[in-house]
């Protein structure tokens, strides 16, 4: 990682909790992202909710987090669970960071409310959502981030070169493993950005500092008592010059 994109990465640190809400602010959907926490070398896990605001959660919907280095071998990570959030801290500079998170299922009351409960668990609930998210923060641009890591939904920048605002970044969406074609793509959790082709790539226009590429899909779920839709939900940080 170069100097400059360090420094850069590390700046964003002192933002803090105020700045992460503008972020999110103007979003509706449910991602989780890694932050620069205001301790060097420590990074915070940070999950946007209803109405664009970040919501306090359970850390053991946080079900993984690895670091790899710049030659994608794995990093032995500290993991804090507090009750401000997760804390991560790998024991020397990683390249990449990649989460899984559930969110659990969120049934719909007849009074449109969302409530964390399966929908048989809820009397008059017809609607129910599973919610599973998957993230990567690059902090090195080497050739290993351009390699899947094997996400069942996955997110990966096919150019090895460091991106730079207003130049294209390709990406491939996948499904485990497979590229998916169709998929929206967009810019901090709307989707609005472009569409995956067959081979399940589309492209991404960076701005200048932390980029937070957002992916998704839901799939209408028939026959199931608990819940009639799943979700895949991706998040992509990285930073461009």
């Amino acid at each position: 990682m170069s100097m400059n994109i360090a420094r850069s990465i590390r700046s964003l640190a002192g933002i803090g909790f105020a700045a992460a809400t503008l972020f999110s602010a103007s979003v509706s959907a449910h991602t989780v992202w890694l932050q620069p926490d205001s301790t060097p070398g420590v990074y915070r896990v940070y999950f946007g909710g209803h109405a664009g605001k970040l919501e306090s959660y359970p850390a053991v919907k946080l079900k993984s987090a690895e670091a790899y280095d710049a030659s994608g071998k794995r990093i032995d990570m500290i993991r804090t669970d507090a009750a401000d959030g997760v804390r991560l801290r790998p024991a020397r500079e990683p390249a990449l960071i990649a989460m899984h998170y559930e969110n659990g299922i969120w049934a719909r009351t007849p009074e449109g409310r969302s409530v964390n409960k399966t929908m048989d668990a809820v009397p008059g609930s017809k609607q129910a959502t599973n919610a599973v998210k998957y993230h990567k923060t690059v902090l090195q641009w080497t050739p290993f981030v351009t390699q899947a890591l094997g996400q069942p939904f996955e997110v990966t920048p096919l150019d090895a070169r460091a991106p730079r605002a207003g130049e294209p970044l390709r990406v491939r969406v996948t499904i485990d493993g497979k590229p998916a074609a169709g998929i929206r793509i967009g810019r901090d959790e709307e989707g609005s950005e472009g569409v995956t082709d067959a081979d399940g790539v589309t492209s991404f226009v960076p701005t200048k500092g932390f980029n937070k590429l957002w992916s998704g899909q839901r799939t209408k779920v028939s026959g199931n008592r608990e819940f009639t839709e799943f979700s895949y939900e991706y998040l992509f940080g990285f930073y461009a010059e």
